[in-house]
């Protein structure tokens, strides 16, 4: 099993709007970005924006971005029990693992493996690589793609992804844990 950052652990979306409405003004709401590509849907300068995403992209950390409830429990217990897999779209991944250790204290390549695709098409070949059979995902489009290859997508619950799709949906880290079986040495699901 494995698991998308932003979105799915890294509640990059509201640090967006915080950073909107805080620096900017801004009057939008999380609940207003109703499409992944969030610019298609909010009324906000594309320039500011743009700036924001740089921002968020290049320094994580800096952005003020938290994890989402739960996650840091849950990754850290299963950390322990097998090594984590996070697949990201980002191509940064300096800024990215500096985010991961500050945010969820997880650190060493022993309990974390993190691969940075630059692309949300190229998560498929790692994941087919690494032979993950269940990946936790926030963007239908990636959940599509993952599906045709028989990777069983996990839709972790967001404005953006609410729409019909055929996929497992959680809503909480919560319900990732529950999917989870403990027992097992590996933790698998």
């Amino acid at each position: 099993m494995a698991f998308d950052i932003d979105g799915v652990i890294a509640d990059t979306f509201r640090a967006f709007v915080h950073t909107a409405r805080k620096q900017y003004g801004s009057r939008i709401t999380y609940e207003d970005i109703t499409d992944y590509d969030f610019r298609r849907v909010i009324d906000f300068d594309p320039q500011m924006a743009e700036r924001i995403v740089q921002m968020i992209l290049e320094d994580p950390l800096g952005s003020g971005i938290q994890p989402m409830k739960g996650a840091v429990e849950v990754l850290t217990r299963l950390s322990w029990a097998t090594p984590l897999l996070l697949v990201t779209a980002r191509s940064n991944k300096d800024a990215i693992v500096k985010w991961i250790q500050n945010a969820l204290g997880l650190e060493g390549e022993r309990r974390v493996q993190l691969e940075a695709t630059g692309t949300h098409q190229e998560k498929l070949p790692v994941l087919l690589e690494q032979g993950v059979k269940y990946f936790v995902e926030d963007r239908l489009d990636t959940c599509f793609l993952l599906q045709e290859r028989l990777i069983t997508p996990i839709v972790f619950d967001q404005p953006w992804n609410r729409g019909p799709h055929p996929f497992y949906r959680v809503k909480t880290w919560e319900d990732i844990s529950n999917l989870i079986d403990w027992d097992m040495h590996e933790g698998q699901f």
